[in-house]
């Protein structure tokens, strides 16, 4: 016969398991005495995550090189898309939470072809946000579709006063749409935003694209942005791009040589005034830029002399390019990486 005492712990330790197997929770449930997470730690938890993601790709994309490069390249920039029904579904389960209107912007900046489905949800919320929470939420977006564009603008037109519409005119004026109706109401955002409040820094930023541009109506816009602003920096971009806008034209001058030195002239002075500027601005990044290519310009332009080069030819044979001096010489620079 089997002992009680060996009866009775038998009984206990067959009892164990089935207890153990009722009461432990699955995997995916909250415990008893925890709660479950909120919208805004989801998202939180979210963004660590996607941003994790990323990050160790660049190791690896540092590593890599050509074609696996940039497949690495593009599988950074598109690793939102992966994330975008996460975000989206966030938002779509806590419509009346703050923190859906950041998952809809994060899913229209990042989410391919979710961002379809974000912007309407977008549209909607722009012409009741408050105009502070609509700053902080376009100001990534360094593109976006024109319905969200209009929306915005429409917005704006209701806050003359507010002391932020510079901001957000700013956005407006530099944010990318390929729709024409976008085109005019950006222009519109940009002629607005010069004309009231030239020293926001969002005019800066407009002098920079228009650096490279050869119309004349910008050169206008960029001369009236100088004479209005008091913001050095402001002003620096200004000068800097008017300086670079004359440089860009010098090569089309070469058989023009008192025209070239005349607006190779302007260029110059243009340039070393806006160093100035940055200097006084204690933009010393800008200023080292700008001091840069001042400096190439004085050197190494059309009308200029050519530096020395020394090297090999295919044949191994030692060449100066000044022992060509007096004939037509074209250089052709290349590399392998």
């Amino acid at each position: 016969m089997i002992p009680r005492i060996a009866l009775a712990w038998l009984a206990v330790l067959l009892a164990v398991p089935l207890a153990t197997g009722r009461d432990e929770p699955k995997k995916d449930e909250p415990k008893k005495d925890e709660k479950p997470a909120t919208a805004k730690e989801q998202y939180t938890a979210l963004v660590k995550e996607f941003n994790a993601e990323r990050q160790k790709l660049i190791p690896e994309i540092n590593k890599a090189k050509g074609e696996e490069q940039q497949k690495l390249l593009d599988k950074y920039y598109g690793a939102g898309k992966e994330y975008a029904g996460k975000f989206l579904k966030l938002a779509e389960d806590n419509p009346k939470d703050p923190v859906a209107t950041d998952a809809l912007f994060w899913v229209l900046q990042n989410g391919g072809t979710e961002s379809k489905k974000a912007e309407a949800k977008v549209v909607g919320l722009i012409a009741d946000m408050k105009l502070a929470d609509l700053r902080r939420s376009v100001t990534p977006l360094f593109t976006a579709p024109a319905a969200v564009v209009e929306a915005v603008a429409a917005r704006v037109e209701k806050e003359e006063k507010d002391p932020l519409v510079p901001d957000v005119l700013g956005w407006l004026a530099t944010t990318r749409s390929p729709s024409p109706k976008a085109a005019e109401i950006m222009k519109a955002a940009t002629d607005r935003l010069v004309e009231k409040y030239p020293d926001n820094p969002a005019v800066g930023r407009i002098c920079q694209t228009l650096a490279r541009s050869r119309a004349p109506k910008d050169a206008d816009l960029l001369k009236s942005i100088a004479d209005k602003a008091k913001n050095p920096a402001v002003k620096a971009e200004a000068v800097y791009a008017l300086g670079q806008q004359k440089s860009n034209v010098i090569d089309g001058l070469a058989d023009k040589p008192a025209e070239l030195e005349k607006v190779a002239a302007e260029a110059d002075k243009l340039m070393a005034e806006a160093v100035d500027l940055f200097a006084q601005a204690k933009l010393t990044a800008r200023k080292d830029t700008a001091q840069a290519e001042l400096t190439a310009f004085r050197t190494i332009r059309v009308g200029k002399e050519a530096p020395e080069i020394k090297a090999e030819d295919l044949d191994g044979k030692e060449f100066k390019l000044s022992d060509y001096r007096g004939k037509v010489v074209m250089l052709d620079f290349w590399g392998h990486w």
